[in-house]
């Protein structure tokens, strides 16, 4: 009887023994689990927007975008140093739980104003430094933490513009270009006329601050429009640029056409059928082509002015499409009336050229096809780009002979004529555009107006 009772005693005093260690893993390993969930190790990103790495005399602003992925940021700084100057731009803390929750904040923008004069940055390097930690306990409880350096160029100077071709005649409604050359790389240059921008390219690989600008004076700019050359260097200082220029006036032609029901019918309900929904009213229809159709279609036009390349493709006169004649001029004014009153005002950008019906039409000189599709009013269109933003355009075509991007030279026919698009009969209408300006194309059918304006700047030595 008593070895059955030590017996049992043993084993009671066994289980205890099990159950202590049992008992204390239970209760551990919660504490390690939440110690496992608090040691994350993935430490926060951050990215800015500073595309350039410089500064410059008008104050920057600089978006900086924090991101966190774990138990929440903790704390960000931001500074800028600069020899033994160390200025703190912003200090953002997060409250939070070191033991639980962390702070739950998992993103942060910061939008810092670098202006030189204020933080009184001398020109010459500089380094902005972004610094954020989460609350992970790695570490020792400070967290993971992501330092950013970015190098700048502090710079106050702006670019120095020195024009080199002289004699700037330009034609109202006509193009011109200048030449010039900067001091220092920049990534925007070019001309305004007025406040239209024409960008700037370099002249060669050679000559890699030697620049060069089509530009243009629209039909609708008054000769008192200013002229400048302008340039913004990498820090955002702008320079502008005064040259010798003067700008012709012209007078263009003014035409009054009366709109009937079965013209608006016949010509016009067809082109809204394919584009959607037709309004009831023949006047609605009448606006939504000849107003609003002509609108989009001319800003689908003057979007391919990005397909623009630094190179010269162009060579000698623009071809005119052969055995033709003149059926309408650039610029000019037509005032539309329908049952007598007034109804819509538009100006004609291109020359309208008559043959034979279905005339093989000509590629005006070398370039690349940028567009070959149909647009609505201007129907089936071809648009090739010769180099540095100048663009010759073909369109009312009844078929269309090449793709874009393919490569044709002068006179490769690139379609035949036709009544597409808002056409009364069989013509090509020809434009000229100049970045995204239409212009008037007799002056690029003009030999001797090609070397006065064009060639003589390209090559001042001819």
């Amino acid at each position: 009887m008593g070895g059955e009772l030590k017996q049992v005693k043993s084993k009671r005093n066994m289980s205890g023994r099990v159950l202590i260690p049992v008992v204390f893993l239970l209760l551990l390993a919660p504490l390690v689990l939440l110690a496992v969930w608090r040691m994350e190790g993935k430490a926060p990103s951050i990215e800015s927007d500073l595309a350039a790495p410089a500064i410059g005399k008008t104050p920057r602003t600089v978006t900086v975008e924090i991101r966190e992925q774990g138990r929440g940021l903790k704390d960000i700084q931001a500074h800028i140093a600069q020899a033994e100057r160390d200025i703190l731009l912003d200090d953002v803390q997060f409250e939070g739980s070191m033991l639980l929750s962390g702070s739950g904040v998992e993103s942060h923008r910061l939008d810092l104003v670098l202006d030189p004069a204020q933080l009184k940055l001398a020109d010459g390097d500089a380094i902005l430094r972004i610094q954020a930690a989460d609350y992970s306990w790695r570490n020792w409880w400070n967290g993971n933490r992501t330092v950013v350096e970015i190098p700048l160029t502090v710079d106050s100077k702006p670019p120095t513009i020195t024009t080199l071709s002289r004699f700037h005649y330009i034609n109202q409604g006509g193009s011109g270009l200048v030449v010039y050359r900067l001091d220092e790389p920049c990534p925007r240059h070019g001309v305004l006329v007025g406040e239209h921008f024409y960008p700037g390219h370099p002249k060669s690989a050679d000559e890699p601050l030697t620049m060069l600008a089509f530009f243009a004076v629209a039909y609708d700019q008054t000769p008192e429009a200013a002229i400048r050359a302008l340039a913004v260097d990498q820090a955002g200082n702008e320079a502008r640029a005064g040259f010798s220029y003067r700008i012709r006036p012209k007078r263009f032609k003014k035409d009054v056409l009366n709109i009937s029901d079965r013209f608006i019918t016949q010509n016009m309900r067809p082109l809204l059928e394919a584009a959607g929904e037709v309004p009831a009213d023949p006047k609605e229809i009448f606006l939504a082509v000849n107003r609003d159709m002509r609108r989009q279609n001319g800003e689908t036009l003057a979007a391919l002015a990005g397909r623009a390349t630094p190179v010269m493709a162009w060579e000698g006169v623009f071809m005119r499409l052969p055995k033709s004649a003149n059926r309408a001029q650039f610029a000019d004014h037509r005032v539309y009336k329908y049952r007598g009153a007034i109804i819509d005002r538009q100006v004609h950008l291109g020359a309208d050229l008559a043959s034979l019906q279905q005339s093989p039409v000509p590629a005006a000189n070398h370039g690349q096809v940028v567009f070959a599709d149909n647009v609505g009013i201007y129907g089936n269109t071809v648009v090739i780009e010769h180099g540095f933003g100048l663009f010759s355009l073909y369109s009312h075509l009844s078929s269309i002979q090449v793709t874009v991007d393919q490569r044709v030279a002068k006179g490769d026919i690139i379609g035949r004529t036709g009544v597409s698009g808002l056409a009364l009969g069989d013509h090509l209408h020809f434009g000229m555009m100049v970045h995204d300006t239409l212009v008037n194309p007799i002056e690029w059918w003009d030999a001797h107006w090609i070397r006065d304006n064009i060639t003589t700047k390209l090559n001042p030595a001819s």
